[in-house]
C-alpha cells in the first residue's frame, strides 16, 4: 500500500510530518500544523494510512485508546527531539 505515501503526504501541505510509525501492520503519521499562529499550533495529530476504494488516504485516528498508544510510541521515538508537556 505504500505506493502513493509520499504523494499523499505532499497534499498535507499545512502540516509537518513529525514521525512515521508502524504499528500492528498499519502505518501512522504524527503530524503538527505548520502555521504557528493557528489555534492548533503545537498539537499533534495522529493519522492512519488507509486504502479506500483502491486509493490511499489519510484518516484521523478517532479511537482514544489507539491514539494514546501511537502517541506514546511517538513520544518514545522522539524523546530527544521534543519537550513533551503531559
Amino acid at each position: 500500500m505504500d505506493n502513493n505515501k509520499d504523494e499523499i503526504l505532499e497534499t498535507m501541505e499545512d502540516f509537518d510530518v513529525l514521525d512515521e510509525i508502524d504499528y500492528e501492520g498499519a502505518t501512522y503519521f504524527a503530524m503538527t500544523p505548520i502555521d504557528d499562529d493557528s489555534d492548533e499550533a503545537g498539537e499533534v495529530f495522529i493519522m492512519k494510512l488507509v486504502e479506500i476504494d483502491g486509493a490511499e488516504m489519510l484518516e484521523s485516528v478517532e479511537d482514544d485508546e489507539l491514539f494514546d498508544k501511537i502517541y506514546e510510541i511517538f513520544k518514545e521515538n522522539n524523546k530527544d527531539e521534543f519537550d513533551f508537556a503531559d
